[in-house]
């Protein structure tokens, strides 16, 4: 079991990386004096696989227990899911003294999330991602919330877990569009680490969605160290945190156009494109340098498909994007591996062409 440690200011707390360890979540729990009461906030597609071993772990807890299963997608990725996590917890009885553990993908842990931020001013919370992109990236770092009004994450807090347990045995019963999503979004991290990781994560593409137990945990490894060394730095996204948002600025765009009828990793394998492209068109990288990066996401264009896309509603929904100042859309844009600029504006041209030449390649 891999361990690794996330400090933040005034918490810090560690991510737990192995298979067949989920078991060992009460003694992980009791030795940070974690609250033995537990509400547990389970994905519905989970509990059908995975019931009787949430059920077995239930029973190790010696405190009171409670449930809410949840038909979790983006569409209902609302305050009313929110809603009927407090209403479980208070029809229950669950004061301040409650543990809550999210079992679920990202959407599971950022709704969960935002309930134990919120109830009762704020209940310590274990995530236990189920999917590789939970795993790999929103599990970590405390970022929880919830769409509103077809816009997305415009509502929520930075609100750190007490805990993280990745259990890679929840990943087998992963569809093979789960397995490209994850990947999807590790690939964002092969552009901000360094070259070496780079190479790594080019080299074992072909294989997707056929990846070995130990190439995932070492993707999902190396992807949250290198998060938790971001986050330690900037907590609540205020400068260096930006670089996280590697191609989501389009991504988050191409969600809203499609109305979310498409999964966000792969959202961003298409984003990514649309920034390199964006990069060259400003200069901020050679056309040698676009068509080196352009290669990585390229090898997963056939798991993603963005047909009848409306270029202008992606443009317009990216005035909603949380990174934007004075009313500028802001990206942050590759300027080699490892060199990532934030806060970069853009002529409206200059977006739709990235645009434009990004999503052609998905139709």
């Amino acid at each position: 079991m891999k361990k690794i440690n996330v400090e933040v200011p005034g918490k810090n707390y560690s991510v737990y990386i192995g298979s067949n360890i989920i078991n060992r979540l009460p003694v992980l729990t009791a030795e940070i004096n974690l609250p033995e009461s537990t509400f547990f906030v389970i994905d519905s597609n989970v509990h059908k696989y995975y019931g009787r071993i949430i059920g077995s772990l239930k029973k190790k807890f010696g405190g009171k227990l409670g449930q809410i299963i949840l038909t979790v997608n983006e569409s209902n990725k609302k305050i009313e899911t929110v809603e009927k996590i407090y209403s479980s917890l208070l029809s229950e009885n669950f004061g301040r003294d409650t543990l809550l553990i999210a079992i679920g993908g990202g959407i599971t842990g950022d709704v969960a999330g935002f309930a134990a931020a919120s109830y009762m001013r704020g209940i310590p919370y274990v995530q236990i991602p189920t999917t590789i992109l939970a795993a790999a990236d929103s599990s970590v770092g405390g970022k929880t919330g919830v769409n509103f009004q077809n816009y997305k994450n415009q509502i929520g807090a930075f609100y750190q877990p007490s805990l993280v347990l990745i259990d890679t045995n929840f990943f087998g019963t992963l569809p093979d569009e789960e397995l490209i999503c994850g990947f999807g979004e590790i690939v964002k991290y092969a552009y901000l680490i360094d070259k070496k990781f780079f190479d790594y994560v080019s080299k074992i593409g072909s294989k997707v969605p056929v990846l070995s137990k130990d190439e995932i945990v070492n993707l999902i490894s190396v992807s949250v160290k290198f998060k938790a060394g971001v986050v330690r730095s900037d907590e609540k996204e205020s400068g260096l945190r930006k670089i996280l948002n590697l191609g989501h600025t389009f991504a988050h765009a191409i969600e809203s156009a499609m109305n979310y009828r498409i999964k966000h990793g792969q959202a961003v394998i298409a984003g990514l494109l649309c920034s390199f492209y964006l990069s060259n068109k400003l200069g901020i990288i050679s056309e040698k340098q676009l068509n080196e990066f352009l290669l990585l996401p390229l090898g997963l264009k056939k798991f993603v498909s963005l047909r009848r896309i409306n270029k202008e509603k992606m443009y317009e929904s990216m005035f909603t994007d949380k990174k934007n100042r004075r009313g500028k859309i802001h990206f942050v844009l590759t300027k080699d591996i490892g060199k990532i600029l934030v806060d970069i504006e853009a002529k409206r041209d200059d977006i739709l062409f990235a645009i434009e030449k990004g999503i052609r390649h998905f139709n």
